[in-house]
């Protein structure tokens, strides 16, 4: 049984909190960039280099030029494209994915919508390719609603949006797992994006509700939304 946790939205008023006491010790230094990684010749791997400058870069930009469908591609291929595919003991295959799942279930889709496009689409895994959707939505609704929360511009709009009866085939209690999934695949959204350099917004919303109503049966549900688009102009940025 899936458990709806609402929609977030900012309160009216906002309240004050203060936080809990901790009853700590002494403190083990941590220095920064201490040699971890190193080879043998106490150089640092490529890779290492260039995962510390993107993970120092990372902003959310609020600017978003128009993105392309090679950006898109590219995107997609760092986050979400299938590498392999397994078996089907739940009824459908189990796959490896870019960003990790709980079960190899991947029970989160990514429907697409570009500015200025009255269709909505859905990004399929296997064929690396956009799908359009035939839905009730409308693309334009959908769109002139994000936008009230953050000015779009000419980027796209992303709707992470969940399958859970594919998790809670095999876990008792799985929604926070699909949520966990959720969230670990906006992460790599959000730094995939940045290593392409495109500006990603993350949206305090679930996409509902939209996502229910993509498809006619019940079983969808919104995990999230985003904006995505090229750096073609600069804006406030925010940690």
């Amino acid at each position: 049984m899936w458990k709806d946790l609402g929609n977030p939205k900012p309160r009216t008023e906002p309240g004050t909190y203060t936080p809990l006491q901790w009853t700590e010790g002494e403190a083990l230094p941590l220095a920064g960039d201490n040699g971890a990684g190193k080879g043998e010749d106490g150089t640092l791997p490529l890779a290492l280099t260039s995962f510390r400058a993107l993970v120092a870069s990372r902003r959310t930009r609020y600017s978003l030029g128009a993105i392309d469908l090679p950006e898109l591609s590219d995107l997609f291929s760092l986050t979400s494209r299938i590498a392999l595919t397994g078996p089907n003991p739940l009824g459908f295959a189990l796959t490896q994915r870019p960003a990790p799942s709980a079960g190899a279930i991947h029970p989160l889709h990514v429907v697409v919508q570009l500015p200025g496009c009255p269709r909505l689409f859905r990004y399929d895994p296997l064929a690396h390719a956009l799908r359009t959707l035939v839905c009730r939505v409308s693309a334009v609704e959908l769109r002139d609603a994000m936008n009230r929360l953050v000015d779009g511009g000419d980027g796209a709009l992303l709707l992470f949006v969940a399958e859970p009866a594919k998790t809670l085939a095999k876990y008792e209690d799985g929604c926070s797992l699909v949520w966990r999934d959720a969230g670990v695949l906006q992460g790599f959204f959000s730094m995939a994006a940045e290593a392409l350099a495109l500006n990603f917004i993350l949206l305090g919303v679930t996409g509902e509700p939209w996502v229910s109503q993509l498809v006619d049966e019940r079983g969808l549900v919104g995990v999230g939304a985003a904006f995505v688009g090229t750096r073609a102009q600069s804006g406030p940025r925010s940690p």
